[in-house]
């Protein structure tokens, strides 16, 4: 198998078996990579344009109580969608350059690099801040409720819209790293 312009195809192999067996290993890590991905892509916008506006149509303490018991569900979910989406694209980064080492000077390739840069500065986001964010805020409200309180503290809404503000940057960046590997995959 090579790659040409961004577009798989298939090499004549001496042993035609091996062709279908490195064909429905790239199959398996695109299908894998684009579903954990979807996943990634789908619980941040859920998180941001679902449930946040959302919470501030409940009372103080039903918004509590989603924060304490749903939230970290939502969170641990989006971030194993984006570890897997990491873990499948290195895969899959590793397969294509051992199949073309040519490939990332392409202009495919070059897309399919800058969707790769942005994929990991999106990652260092989520992971060093905005997950954490959201995690301290399932723990606050759990204590808050704990505590009898009513209404959440101060530092709890001032976490929640640090978190609101990061999480709409790590979209845009996502949807530019979708953009790349977009016109990488159509190039």
């Amino acid at each position: 198998m090579a790659i040409k312009a961004g577009r798989l195809v298939l090499l004549k192999y001496a042993q035609p078996e091996r062709a279908v067996v490195t064909d429905i290993l790239l199959a398996a890590l695109v299908f894998a990579h684009v579903l954990s991905a979807m996943g990634w892509l789908g619980g941040a916008l859920l998180t941001t344009f679902g449930v946040g506006p959302n919470l501030r149509k409940l009372t103080q303490t039903a918004s509590l109580e989603f924060n304490a018991k749903i939230l970290p569900s939502m969170v641990r979910f989006t971030r194993a969608a984006a570890a897997l989406t990491l873990l499948f694209g290195l895969a899959l980064l590793g397969y294509v350059y051992s199949q073309d080492n040519t490939y990332f000077s392409t202009t495919a390739g070059m897309d399919a690099s800058a969707g790769i840069v942005l994929a990991l500065i999106t990652a260092a986001i989520g992971f060093s801040v905005v997950i954490p964010s959201f995690m301290k805020i399932g723990k606050m409200a759990a204590s808050t409720l704990e505590g009898g309180q009513p209404a959440p503290p101060q530092e709890m809404l001032t976490l929640a819209k640090k978190a609101r503000t990061w999480s709409m940057i790590v979209l845009a960046l996502l949807f530019a790293t979708l953009a790349a590997m977009v016109a990488a995959g159509v190039s």
